[in-house]
């Protein structure tokens, strides 16, 4: 039987609830505007006794699978990852739902409700090339998460040292490493493996791809995922998903001259200081997002101003024993540490005004961040 003849063939029934979650998964992948049609399409193909749903953007591919009620006919087709998606989120809940095939259409059935969409050729689907993944390990779906929830935000976007767009994994010596720069700051976490002690790889995660993974991996789920790199790809392949992205060809810089060796310590609660830059940041700057941090001794003045000559100024108690100190920063920078970190209270170790500040959790060592200062 040819693949041409099999897209007229396909009839299944499915349950709503099955297929709204993976295809809402797959459909993210999908961009919008495209300049090949098919591109903006989801590749519907029974395997297995299940439903394949597949997505790319010629850089990412995510395979989503669903579980059936029936199977009917065999068959694969293509059709409007939006389209479909939209039908199927505002169906009822738990909607019984059939694909039928008719000539070069879809038809979904939904109780009262019918709908016939354009198909295309799966035949013109492009398909990710074959790679030898050379490297393989297994590991925890939260405790990967965890690696990019803690960095992602520090990654650079469109800029033009494209190696800075995204995530760089360093893993090796029972040890994975994530880190993001872009310029202005800097976030590093670690997570010890202990299985992947024969393991030595680096790459480079482009930023989309960082995105969409961390929207598949389950933040509580211990379920294990399979971890596939190769040349030039790598893949994570989970129970309900199997995720390939193309990874960003370059060298990354040297991360850890970024570091800075700061001598001046301060300890802090993180909840409150997140309170009061979150406050301050009411009254700074649209543009800049600047505030001033003036450290003295036991105790760490925020002022933030705007061009309405407006002014919020807060006050925290804080362990400093070191030298009166004012420094500017970006608000938002602070804040998406403070929110990245989970431990009570935070350590921020300065060096002077015109040098970065290196921020820390204060009982855990896995993560660090390094902010570069502002010009008030």
């Amino acid at each position: 039987m040819e693949i041409g003849s099999r897209r007229e063939e396909l009839d299944i029934v499915l349950t709503r609830e099955a297929l709204l979650k993976p295809l809402q998964a797959v459909s993210g992948v999908v961009e919008k505007r495209q300049t090949l049609p098919i591109l903006s399409n989801v590749m519907l193909a029974t395997q297995d006794g299940q439903l394949t749903l597949t997505g790319t953007d010629l850089e990412i591919e995510l395979v989503g699978f669903v579980p059936l009620q029936a199977l009917h006919a065999e068959g694969k087709t293509t059709v409007s990852a939006r389209k479909l998606f939209d039908i199927c989120r505002t169906l009822p809940e738990n909607a019984s739902m059939r694909f039928t095939m008719d000539k070069q259409h879809l038809v979904v059935h939904a109780g009262d409700s019918h709908f016939t969409l354009n198909t295309l050729s799966p035949d013109d689907f492009p398909s990710v090339e074959s790679t030898d993944y050379s490297i393989q390990f297994s590991i925890q779906q939260d405790l990967f998460k965890s690696l990019f929830s803690k960095t992602y935000f520090a990654m650079g976007q469109q800029d033009v040292r494209h190696y800075l767009n995204g995530a760089f994994l360093d893993i090796g010596k029972n040890m994975i490493k994530c880190v993001a720069a872009d310029g202005h700051r800097l976030a590093i976490t670690s997570l010890n493996v202990d299985h992947i002690e024969n393991i030595d790889a680096r790459v480079i995660l482009p930023r989309k791809s960082v995105l969409e993974l961390m929207r598949l991996l389950g933040n509580d789920d211990q379920g294990q995922i399979r971890v596939h790199i190769g040349e030039g790809r790598f893949r994570a392949v989970g129970s309900e998903f199997i995720f390939t992205t193309k990874l960003i060809n370059a060298q990354y810089p040297d991360y850890t001259r970024l570091i800075p060796k700061g001598t001046s310590t301060a300890t802090a609660d993180r909840e409150a200081i997140k309170q009061a830059l979150t406050r301050a940041s009411i009254l700074s700057n649209e543009k800049f997002r600047g505030v001033r941090l003036q450290l003295e001794t036991s105790k760490l003045t925020i002022t933030a101003n705007n061009s309405d000559q407006e002014q919020a100024k807060e006050a925290i108690n804080l362990n400093y024993a070191g030298n009166s100190m004012e420094i500017g920063f970006n608000v938002a920078y602070l804040l998406d540490i403070l929110s990245a970190i989970s431990d009570k209270a935070v350590r921020c170790i300065f060096t002077s005004p015109n040098d970065g500040v290196l921020i820390e959790p204060s009982d855990s060592d896995n993560s660090l961040y390094v902010v570069m200062p502002m010009r008030l």
